[in-house]
């Protein structure tokens, strides 16, 4: 995969470790200009250096919270006051938690930083997308979306029962559906929309949780892949010229996979897509 992205701006959420700082290291090395989200300036200074120390090109560093709408937007309004295109928009950033934690909106954190920030991110960068040509979201869902049989819209919240694995699952089942959604209704425009299951993949996503859940995933790790092997999906479909245009479709190890029963219902995308466009204030003009 030697594509040359020269001239290309890639904006990526979630940059700062595992597949998502895989993905930006690899596509500062094939020419484009990185752009990403971090939580942690630490973390976010660290890696602009390792970038430019591959490249010579200086990537830029948004400083954002994905948990908080406010922040998300003010994080889509920088990168938009930055005056570039959007060539690639990989939308990255996951968590994984043991318990139900609230976010500063009231959100159950899972569904807010997995899919509200995805929906938010990517609606207000929407016009960008659409004046860029052969531009590209790539959503990073997961296998996990099999954990859950539908979207339970009843308790998206998880107010009333919390299980760890079906709440994530629940949330990369949205990012799919989600994924859909966008594709079709950018489809009149030079906009691809693709996701894709990264794999097993030893990274920090759930890191911050304790116990016996760090034994399981501890238990877990040496099946895992290496993170290189993780991004390598997410990487073929920022770059490859093989997918440009190819749109609404869930990748498995650079091919495209089947999904769930529940991933293709477009009465659960459209329901999702409404819910979102409530709960965030914002819709496709």
């Amino acid at each position: 995969m030697n594509e040359n992205l020269a001239n290309k701006v890639c904006l990526i959420t979630g940059a700062t470790s595992g597949i998502g700082e895989e993905s930006a290291k690899e596509l500062n090395k094939m020419g484009a200009e990185i752009i990403f989200i971090a939580r942690n300036e630490e973390k976010g200074n660290r890696l602009k250096q390792e970038l430019q120390n591959d490249s010579g090109r200086e990537a830029t560093m948004i400083i954002a919270d994905l948990s908080s709408q406010a922040e998300v937007k003010k994080a889509a309004n920088e990168f938009l006051a930055l005056n570039k295109p959007l060539d690639i928009l990989l939308n990255n950033a996951g968590i994984m938690n043991r318990e139900r934690n609230e976010t500063v909106d009231g959100f159950e954190e899972v569904f807010s930083v997995n899919h509200l920030a995805y929906y938010t991110f990517s609606i207000l960068l929407a016009e960008k997308l659409k004046e860029t040509k052969e531009s590209r979201v790539i959503n990073v869902a997961s296998g996990a979306h099999q954990f859950v049989k539908d979207m339970n819209f009843e308790d998206l919240q998880s107010e009333e029962t919390f299980k760890p694995m079906q709440v994530y699952g629940q949330s990369k089942l949205a990012n799919i559906l989600f994924t859909k959604s966008l594709a079709k209704k950018l489809s009149d425009f030079d906009v691809t929309v693709n996701c894709l299951h990264p794999g097993f993949v030893s990274t920090g996503i759930g890191s911050n949780n304790k116990g016996v859940w760090n034994f399981l995933m501890f238990l877990a790790k040496p099946f895992a892949r290496k993170t290189d092997k993780g991004a390598e999906t997410s990487i073929y479909l920022c770059s490859s010229s093989e997918v440009k245009d190819v749109s609404g479709e869930y990748f498995v190890d650079c091919k495209i996979e089947k999904v769930s029963k529940a991933a293709n219902s477009s009465e659960q995308a459209n329901q999702l897509w409404e819910i979102s466009s409530q709960l965030t204030g914002l819709d496709l003009q």
